[in-house]
């Protein structure tokens, strides 16, 4: 058996708890040095000091919260951050105000910031990797998101407008783990787009088509499933549980069905190519 390199062993000693206290030290320290071009007259800020000054009061996910000290206390009570839920709930904390940061702050003259921002910035990321999440931000909203690594998710997010993509991706986010209401807001928005496709279907796999529609209509989503014209007996039988299973399966099927007709015309004109390559 070969020796283990110095790199490979501190690849293998790498602790989730001990990095996630050092990135909240990193966060937490005084970054940032700050000159009044006017007086002159110089600070050290920490990031969330920067935020509170300049930016908290516009930002559009503020809500009622008055300061970045107050957001986070609220998103996160518990001192001790023990969960995966906790962890990347102070994560996207992080990560949201730091993202306001740097879109809304130029450094240079008045902002200079200390080697240890890259190495949080990079310490960051290197613990999402770890953690097998991924970092999506939303320039309208001014808001970032952490979900799970889902290639199929991402790829269709790609596909989509900036709404459907936000509905596509949110669907994982942790938070909505038992919240029927949001879930079905989603799914009603990615159907809303793709709906010419869905009933337009690709030759050979138009049955996934025809279920997610089906899915669609019978599932308490597009109708009102427990009462009135619409009303269908099995709904009233689902639990919770059993009813956000279904939720899940058909988000994967419209994953699916949309990725089919992507791959379809990227094989279709494939095949047009090939028969330009064949004539010459």
């Amino acid at each position: 058996m070969s020796r283990k390199n110095i790199f490979e062993l501190l690849q293998e000693k790498y602790d989730i708890d001990e990095e996630m206290g050092k990135i909240a030290t990193l966060f937490f320290q005084p970054l940032f040095l700050y000159t009044d071009t006017l007086t002159l007259k110089q600070g050290e800020f920490n990031i969330e000091a920067i935020v509170d000054k300049f930016l908290f009061a516009f930002w559009k996910q503020r809500h009622s919260c008055l300061s970045c000290s107050e957001m986070r206390e609220k998103l996160i009570p518990n001192k001790n951050i023990t969960t995966l839920t906790e962890k990347i709930k102070m994560l996207e904390y992080f990560l949201n105000i730091i993202r306001l940061m740097q879109k809304k702050i130029g450094f240079g003259t008045e902002f200079r910031y200390d080697d240890k921002y890259i190495m949080l910035l990079q310490n960051i990321t290197l613990l999402l990797d770890h953690l097998h999440y991924e970092e999506h931000y939303f320039e309208d909203e001014e808001k970032v998101i952490l979900i799970p690594k889902n290639p199929a998710a991402t790829a269709v997010a790609e596909l989509s407008s900036e709404d459907t993509a936000f509905a596509i991706l949110m669907y994982h986010h942790g938070s909505l783990k038992g919240n029927l209401t949001e879930k079905r807001k989603l799914l009603s928005q990615i159907a809303l787009e793709y709906e010419p496709l869905l009933r337009k279907g690709v030759d050979c796999f138009s049955d996934y088509f025809d279920k997610a529609r089906a899915l669609l209509n019978n599932l308490d989503i597009r109708h009102n499933n427990r009462s009135g014209k619409n009303k269908n007996p099995l709904i009233e039988t689902l639990s919770a549980e059993e009813l956000e299973k279904w939720y899940d399966e058909l988000y994967q099927l419209l994953l699916f069905c949309i990725l089919i007709k992507d791959n379809t015309t990227r094989k279709n004109n494939m095949a047009e190519f090939l028969k330009g390559l064949k004539k010459g």
